[in-house]
């Protein structure tokens, strides 16, 4: 079911399936600016990456010995969510472990996701509780697409010494690090490799700018984020990704406890982040 928020500024649209923002809308320039989903290219808006971002080497993790298979990057996505709290300028939705949920992921988690509006910015938060009685492992991470004319669009970053990492054809994370220009125009055969994933960087702002006018940015403090657009596709979008966790690595060899830039909770402890889209003009 789609929930709304509206100010004089934007109006978005939230779906409790998956928790999925699913239109931003700028009143201003009478425009969607987030994705809306043609399969042709990509059939999601926005999807929540829980807990898992991207995938688990062979599709498989283990925990005390037993083995657990979940696909690239979780099961929130396509989760049913409650909506426990709305106000005119605030959406919260609910996702709690289930039967179904603990033979994916050994785990019991509460799992909120807001979103508040406030005059032209949208603020995503996540907060994540441990109900378990062990130490709980997880990542999380975002993966909103916004629309964009590849060729006539740059991304401008606001870090410097810049590098980035691919994947491999399984979706796995390799080690050969790449130079890349923190200003750089979104031609089509920059993803021809599939996502860029740049980690452990000083950049905390990440903005889309046509004829010279910054008309998107995305905030956040995660130090491993992704962008993403269909290789060889033409497709009119452009995903800006922050994660808190990514794919194993091709040479990763561990279980759940030991995988890179994953995040832990002891039990009753709790965790919260959250990432800014602010829209321009």
């Amino acid at each position: 079911m789609l929930y709304f928020l509206e100010n004089d500024v934007l109006k978005i649209a939230v779906d409790s399936h998956g928790a999925e923002l699913s239109s931003i809308f700028n009143k201003a320039e009478n425009k969607e600016m987030l994705w809306q989903g043609d399969p042709e290219f990509w059939g999601r808006k926005s999807p929540v990456l829980f807990p898992v971002v991207g995938k688990y080497k062979n599709g498989k993790t283990s925990y005390n010995g037993n083995e657990y298979s979940l696909g690239q990057h979780g099961f929130a996505r396509d989760s049913e969510f409650t909506l426990i709290e709305e106000t005119k300028t605030r959406l919260v939705f609910q996702l709690m472990s289930n039967e179904e949920t603990l033979t994916k992921y050994p785990f019991q988690f509460q799992l909120i996701c807001s979103f508040e509006l406030k005059n032209n910015k949208i603020i995503v938060g996540w907060y994540i509780e441990n109900i378990d009685n062990k130490k709980i492992y997880f990542s999380i991470g975002a993966h909103p697409a916004f629309y964009c004319k590849k060729s006539e669009t740059v991304l401008s970053m606001n870090g410097e010494n810049l590098k980035y990492n691919l994947i491999n054809s399984d979706g796995l994370y390799t080690s050969k690090k790449y130079n890349i220009d923190n200003t750089f125009v979104l031609h089509d055969n920059v993803f021809d490799n599939d996502a860029l994933i740049i980690e452990n960087s000083n950049v905390t702002e990440i903005s889309l700018i046509d004829n010279d006018k910054k008309y998107l940015t995305v905030k956040f403090d995660a130090k491993v984020f992704g962008i993403w657009s269909p290789a060889k596709k033409n497709a009119p979008f452009v995903c800006i990704e922050p994660w808190y966790g990514r794919c194993d690595a091709e040479d990763f060899d561990g279980d759940i406890t030991e995988r890179e830039w994953s995040n832990s909770l002891e039990a009753n402890d709790n965790w919260y982040k959250e990432y800014e889209i602010i829209v321009n003009g």
